[in-house]
C-alpha cells in the first residue's frame, strides 16, 4: 500500500514539474524574470556623492586591519 501512495505522489510531482515547465516555455521565462528590464530605460542612472568625512573614507572591516594599528 505505501508503494501505491508513493507512485501517486510522484505521479502529481511529475505533473506540477511538466506543467511548470510549459508554463516558463510558453511566456519566455516571464514567470521567473520579472517583464523586459531591455526596454525599461527611464533615464540616466543616479550619481553618488564622493565621501566627504574621514569616517565615511577609512572604513576597516572585521579582520582586514592593518599589522601596523597592533602594538
Amino acid at each position: 500500500m505505501e508503494g501505491g501512495v508513493a507512485f501517486f505522489l510522484l505521479l502529481i510531482l511529475a505533473v506540477v514539474v511538466v506543467v511548470g515547465g510549459i508554463a516558463l516555455y510558453v511566456t519566455g521565462g516571464a514567470l521567473l524574470g520579472g517583464g523586459d528590464k531591455q526596454g525599461a530605460e527611464d533615464g540616466d542612472r543616479p550619481v553618488h556623492k564622493r565621501p566627504t568625512t574621514p569616517v565615511q573614507e577609512n572604513v576597516e572591516l572585521v579582520g582586514t586591519q592593518r599589522d601596523d594599528d597592533r602594538g
